[in-house]
């Protein structure tokens, strides 16, 4: 019914239907703003470059990345310039948090935790690190939409979170994605960057 509600109007790009969409699935998720991309991977790629912009981040700057993941995760690295620097894995497959701090360096900006096949990642324990080093936290949340952990969506205790609703994930709309922000300022510029300055 609702697919030949959008298909009578004759509009088949980002309309009401969309935003209903991207508002519903913020507030399932703990977050006051979703924008819905075409695709996790490029959720990961504005949200790196958004930051990198706002806090004026160098080319070859660092971000931490799980070295068990897929690999969307550490090629947008490479694609906003930034230098992906893996960090060990524990027994559930999630950046072990226990080696994350020797892996800082003075040019470390973020960390990239994955919530890898719907396990959640340790994200108190990520975001004390991130808090005495001042780093940021850019979730992949990509196979994890609708999990909860401690009582709270997963990805909602990060700066950024970005999911995937690609095919093989929870919800699928063949391809697709969200970046999710409580901040209206990064709302407003990833969602011009996403529509290309629109």
């Amino acid at each position: 019914k609702l697919v030949n509600e959008v298909l009578k109007t004759g509009r088949l790009t980002y309309g009401p239907m969309t935003r209903k969409f991207e508002e519903e699935f913020a507030r399932l998720h703990d977050f006051k703003y979703a924008i819905f991309t075409n695709s996790g991977t490029s959720a990961l790629q504005v949200a790196l470059h958004y930051l990198k912009d706002k806090y004026g981040w160098k080319d070859g700057d660092e971000v931490l990345v799980p070295a068990v993941t897929f690999v969307a995760t550490v090629n947008v690295v490479l694609q906003n310039r930034l230098k992906p620097v893996l960090v060990d894995v524990g027994m559930d497959f999630n950046i072990n948090t226990d080696l994350i701090e020797e892996k800082i360096t003075p040019k470390t900006r973020a960390i990239m935790p994955v919530d890898l096949l719907g396990l959640p990642c340790q994200i108190d324990k990520i975001r004390k690190i991130a808090k005495k080093y001042n780093l940021k936290i850019v979730e992949d949340s990509c196979e994890t939409m609708f999990v909860k952990a401690g009582g709270k969506p997963v990805g909602s205790k990060a700066d950024i979170a970005c999911y995937s609703s690609y095919l093989a994930h929870i919800i699928s709309t063949g391809v697709g994605g969200f970046i999710c922000t409580n901040d209206r300022k990064a709302e407003e510029t990833m969602r011009s960057m996403i529509w290309h300055g629109r």
